[in-house]
C-alpha cells in the first residue's frame, strides 16, 4: 500500500539531492549581486533585499518536502520568536488540530488575527511574526491607541491537510475569538498569499455556507481584512505571470505546479471558494455586510499581479470600502520581504506606515 502523505517526508532521492541543490545557492547569490549595477529592477533596492529575493527564488525550486524540511514547524518557529522577544508562549487549542498562538497576552478587546502564507504547504516563518510584532508595538505607541492582541492561527498544511481543512480551522478561530468576547467590530484579519486566500474563503463561507464547515455568525461586520499579495487564482494564466516570471521571488512555473496540487483536491463546484479572482461577480453579493473594510496589496513585479487586480475590481463592484495598492517594483509578499531581509525601520517599504494607519483607523472607528 502507498505510504501516507506526511509533512516533510523526503524520498531517498530528495534526501540525496537536497545538499547538492543548496551547494549552488552561494554561486547564485554572487551572480545576482554582481548584476545589481546593470539591473534597473535591482539597483534601487537595499542589497539585503536583493539577497533575500534571490534566495527565495532559488529555494523555490526545491520540492515541497525539501522546503518543509528546511523550514521546520509553525510551533517551533513561534516558540523561538516569543523567546527572542522575552515573552511567554500563549497557546490555545481551538479544535480540529488548530491552535492560536498569541504575541504577548491573550486579549478580548482589540484583536488582529494573522493567517500566514506559504502556498498552503509552508509553515509560519519567523519574519512574518516579526512583521506583526512590529505592527503591534507601533499601534501601542500611537496617541489614543489601544493595546492590540495579535493571534496567529496554526492551521494544518498540505499534503496532510486539503481543502476545506484550513477553512474549517479559520472558522473555528473566528468563532473562538467571538466566544471569548471579541466584538466583530474590534477584530481585524490579516493574511498574505495563501493566508489571504484563506481569508477570502472564510468571507465567502459566511456568505455561502459550505456543508461540513463550522458556521460563523456575526452580530456586525468584521472590522477589516488586510490581504498582502493574495493568491487569488490558483489556475489562471494571466499576462503578468509570464511578464514578471523573471523578476518575482516565486516563478510562474512553481505557482502553476503548487496550484495544480492544491486544486486536485477541490471539487469543481467548490472552486469559487478558493479561486476568488475567477468567481462570478454575484458570488460577492453581500460582502459589505461581512467585513467593513478591505485593503489589498500587489507587487508591480509579481506574477500574481493581474489576478490580484482582477479580484480587487470584482470586490469593488460589491463593496464601497476596498483599497488596492500596486507597489511599484514590488514582488510577491513584498512587505514580508522587508522583515526577511532584516531591514532597519527607515528602509521599510512605503506600505508599512499605510498598513499601521489602516489598522489603527479600524480599531478607532
Amino acid at each position: 500500500m502507498p505510504k501516507p502523505l506526511q509533512y516533510a517526508r523526503l524520498s531517498l532521492r530528495e534526501v540525496i539531492t537536497l545538499p547538492l541543490i543548496l551547494l549552488g545557492l552561494p554561486f547564485a547569490l554572487v551572480g545576482t549581486l554582481l548584476s545589481i549595477p546593470w539591473s534597473a529592477k535591482l539597483k534601487d533596492k537595499p542589497w539585503r533585499r536583493v539577497v533575500v529575493e534571490s534566495t527565495f527564488r532559488y529555494v523555490s525550486y526545491l520540492t515541497t518536502a525539501q522546503a518543509q524540511k528546511l523550514s521546520g514547524t509553525t510551533s517551533a518557529t513561534y516558540r523561538k520568536a516569543v523567546a527572542k522577544y522575552g515573552l511567554d508562549p500563549v497557546v490555545e487549542e481551538i479544535g480540529e488540530a488548530a491552535q492560536l498562538f498569541w504575541l504577548g497576552e491573550k486579549r478580548s478587546d482589540y484583536v488582529l488575527l494573522y493567517i500566514h502564507g506559504g502556498a498552503f504547504w509552508a509553515p509560519l516563518l519567523e519574519p512574518s511574526i516579526d512583521c506583526w510584532r512590529y505592527v503591534q508595538q507601533k499601534l501601542k505607541a500611537r496617541t489614543n491607541s489601544h493595546n492590540v492582541g495579535v493571534a496567529i492561527l496554526k492551521y494544518s498544511l498540505w499534503p496532510e491537510a486539503t481543502f476545506p481543512t484550513p477553512l474549517c480551522q479559520t472558522a473555528l478561530a473566528i468563532n473562538h475569538l467571538l466566544a471569548s468576547g471579541v466584538h466583530p467590530s474590534n477584530l481585524q484579519l490579516v493574511g498574505d498569499s495563501a493566508g489571504a486566500n484563506i481569508i477570502t474563503q472564510v468571507l465567502f463561507h459566511i456568505l455561502h455556507p459550505l456543508d461540513g464547515v463550522p458556521s460563523v455568525k456575526l452580530s456586525s461586520p468584521i472590522s477589516g481584512a488586510f490581504m498582502i499579495s493574495p493568491w487569488a487564482s490558483l489556475s489562471a494564466n494571466s499576462p503578468s505571470r509570464a511578464k514578471n516570471h523573471p523578476f518575482d521571488v516565486v516563478t510562474a512555473t512553481k505557482l502553476r505546479s503548487w496550484g495544480d496540487s492544491i486544486l486536485a483536491d477541490v471539487p469543481a463546484p467548490l472552486r469559487s471558494y478558493i479561486e476568488a479572482a475567477d468567481a462570478p461577480e454575484a458570488w460577492f453579493d453581500g460582502i459589505d455586510r461581512v467585513v467593513d473594510r478591505i485593503f489589498i496589496t500587489a507587487g508591480g513585479l509579481e506574477c500574481l499581479r493581474d489576478d490580484i487586480v482582477r479580484f480587487a475590481e470584482k470586490l469593488k463592484t460589491r463593496h464601497p470600502r476596498v483599497e488596492l495598492v500596486v507597489q511599484r517594483g514590488g514582488v510577491h509578499d513584498d512587505m514580508i520581504m522587508d522583515f526577511t531581509a532584516g531591514l532597519p525601520e527607515d528602509q521599510l517599504g512605503e506600505l508599512w506606515p499605510i498598513c499601521i494607519q489602516w489598522f489603527a483607523a479600524g480599531f478607532e472607528e
